[in-house]
């Protein structure tokens, strides 16, 4: 694709971008404007319902109130207090008595007379100034024994008239029938109203509670209101009541979610039920008295009523939107194709820069922006030349980080070098010369390249910088060129993995028939010098010293003690700890005058000792304190330890010859 292909297809992304981010924030501003509308009409809405609410409640107290002031209620009153002229006080047998009268009275009167609801007529009770039961419609047979312990009916007697909402549940603890089990409605709640009732000097000689279902009287009511404004489909608000102890009447499932503190009176929240998303407020439902009873909550259908003003707007929005489109398209075509001209040339020098000719240099011929991009392009081909240059001179490195440090730091490139603290490891194939007698260069080179591959892998794990292949051999250090404190524990790690990387080659090898490989590693750590030796025309990135050659020799000494690992004694402190290993002997190699005390890696830090390696060190001890005899024995004890054959060998001889009494046990090896 040309770039005046891409330039288009990005401004009309950018335009097509515009314009949905246009969209969602005008369909954001809309559904915002249209949510407060609405949740202003909700607060009017709960305030009709709340009057609703208060209007219903009057209108029982005022029937309540009428038929305690009829001539039934009258005479029943008279009843009940008839030992003390209405003031309700005598012993329990008059007042049993005065019951028994007046339940004679109810039941010549009208017992339907507080008027019917949806299912029957309408409950009531009546109790006398004391509390006690004298007559519920639920049950007429059904009298006190004794005062009941109602709040609602003391509430009654001392205040005047009040009100509750009472939940099914409710209704069913009560201490006496006030709605029969059959007649409960699961899911409403009854609106209780306590009406006091007075006798001929005004005293409250008893209370009646009569109730009605919030179902029939509020919710289910045709005058419940609407919601305000212009109707568009089903837009009535639905309406909820929840009593103090969290029993709920709702004209939808709303259930637990208006439960707890998520919908909070005074505020509008968001709700949904399944699909649909309904905006509710809440508020307080007061009885008759004006305390509160319970809470209501008003819910209308967002969706619903948001839908049809979107639609409207997106029918004179996608015209609007094809012409911007059509717009903008114009003006990216005329704006990619002025942009795209001065960059041609920039393609054609970046296209050789891709076939490696960097020697190529755009001219510059503004100041503008393309001008810019045409210095940096020049300026990043002749970066990209001196780091080919770099490159070229450090490509036989394995470990990354010396091209990286020396990238970052060409000056280190130069020829010389510093003198630095240095862990060299030195490794060889055991059997590699009778491997190669077996067969053809090619095959040979392959099973080298493979060994290679694997022992490169660890090398690069440990941050070890290669230094040479020599043959089937390996040279490797660290700390340097970048600095490692734990050079000395990389190198002893290092040696276990190789080992075990031979370990795996090595039954495939003699599956194919071949030799047996195995490997012998050398390490030394101590001063050298390392930096580029060579001359301007070809240099070596290398570490020379002491160090380097003790380190040679070990790797060749490993072979005399039937080990694989042979690693000197400042290595071993160096590592601190991170292996385990064994001591070996005081070795003086040639070409060097002090000895240098070697030890054989086991593994590393907490692997299990093996039993051979007590019964060496045992009979090492003895070797020194020229005790042979003993020393030869201990080191029979273990025949399948390489190191301990070797100095079973060494003690025999040592017993035909004994050496002279100068003898400080160090061991001196004569070859390379």
């Amino acid at each position: 694709m040309t770039l005046t292909r891409k330039l288009i297809l990005a401004f009309m992304a950018l335009a097509g971008a515009a314009l949905v981010t246009a969209l969602l924030l005008t369909n954001l501003a809309v559904e915002a404007a249209a949510k407060e509308k609405i949740a202003s009409d909700l607060e009017r809405t709960l305030e009709a319902f709340q009057q609703l609410a208060r209007a219903s409640q009057e209108r029982i107290r005022d029937v309540a109130e009428a038929r305690t002031l009829d001539r039934s209620f009258k005479e029943m009153s008279l009843s009940v207090n008839s030992v003390d002229a209405e003031a309700g006080l005598g012993d329990a047998s008059s007042e049993t008595e005065g019951i028994e009268s007046a339940r004679a009275i109810i039941d010549s009167a009208d017992t339907e007379a507080f008027g019917w609801s949806r299912g029957g007529p309408v409950p009531w009770a009546f109790f006398n100034a004391s509390g006690r039961l004298v007559y519920t419609r639920a049950d007429p047979d059904q009298v006190g024994d004794g005062p009941l312990d109602i709040p609602l009916l003391a509430t009654a007697l001392q205040h005047g008239p009040t009100s509750v909402l009472w939940s099914p549940a409710q209704l069913r603890a009560l201490p006496f029938v006030f709605v029969p089990r059959e007649a409960l409605r699961e899911g409403d709640l009854l609106l209780v109203h306590a009406q006091p009732a007075f006798g001929s000097r005004r005293d409250k000689v008893g209370v009646v509670l009569s109730g009605q279902w919030v179902g029939d009287v509020l919710l289910g009511s045709p005058a419940a209101p609407r919601a305000p404004g212009p109707h568009m489909g089903d837009t009535r608000a639905r309406f909820a009541v929840r009593t103090e102890d969290g029993a709920l009447a709702s004209q939808l499932a709303v259930g637990a979610l208006l439960d707890g503190e998520g919908v909070r009176s005074g505020q509008a929240h968001d709700v949904y039920l399944g699909d649909t998303h309904y905006l509710v407020r809440g508020g307080e439902l007061s009885g008759v008295d004006g305390t509160r009873i319970g809470q209501v909550f008003v819910l209308r259908d967002f969706d619903a009523e948001i839908n049809p003003i979107l639609q409207r707007f997106q029918r004179w929005l996608v015209p609007t939107a094809v012409g911007v489109a059509l717009l903008a398209l114009a003006a990216a075509v005329f704006m990619a194709r002025s942009m795209a001209s001065p960059l041609v040339q920039l393609e054609a020098a970046a296209g050789r820069v891709r076939l490696g000719d960097l020697s190529v240099e755009v001219p510059v011929r503004s100041t503008d922006e393309v001008g810019r991009v045409a210095q940096s392009f020049n300026e990043m081909v002749s970066g990209l030349r001196q780091r080919d240059q770099i490159k070229g001179l450090f490509k036989r490195y394995l470990a990354p980080q010396v091209v990286d440090e020396l990238l970052k730091h060409p000056e280190k490139a130069a020829p010389g070098g510093e003198r630095k603290m240095l862990t060299v490891l030195f490794s060889d194939l055991v059997g590699f010369t009778s491997m190669s007698e077996q067969m053809s260069p090619e095959a040979l080179v392959a099973i080298l390249n493979t060994y290679f591959e694997q022992a490169t892998g660890v090398l690069t794990k440990h941050g070890a910088t290669l230094d040479k292949f020599i043959g089937d051999a390996i040279m490797c250090f660290w700390n340097a060129p970048l600095p490692q404190e734990d050079h000395a524990a990389r190198a002893c790690l290092t040696a276990l993995d190789l080992v075990a990387v031979v370990e795996r080659l090595a039954p495939g090898f003699e599956a194919r028939g071949l030799p047996r490989l195995d490997c012998r590693i050398g390490i030394n750590t101590g001063q050298g010098v390392a930096g580029n030796i060579g001359s301007s025309a070809a240099q070596d990135y290398t570490v020379i010293g002491d160090t380097v050659n003790l380190a040679s020799r070990l790797e060749g000494a490993a072979k005399v003690y039937g080990t694989r690992t042979l690693v000197a004694e400042d290595t071993l402190t160096a590592a601190r700890g991170v292996v385990l290993a064994r001591e070996l002997d005081l070795l003086r190699v040639k070409g060097k005058q002090q000895p240098v005390r070697v030890f054989e890696l086991v593994g590393a830090a907490g692997t299990p000792p093996p039993p051979h390696l007590a019964r060496f060190a045992e009979g090492l001890a003895l070797y020194r304190a020229r005790r042979f005899a003993e020393a030869r024995a201990a080191f029979l004890a273990s025949p399948e330890d390489g190191p301990s054959g070797r100095f079973a060998a060494r003690c025999e001889a040592l017993l035909a010859a004994p050496p002279p009494e100068d003898w400080d046990g160090v061991f001196i090896l004569d070859s390379k």
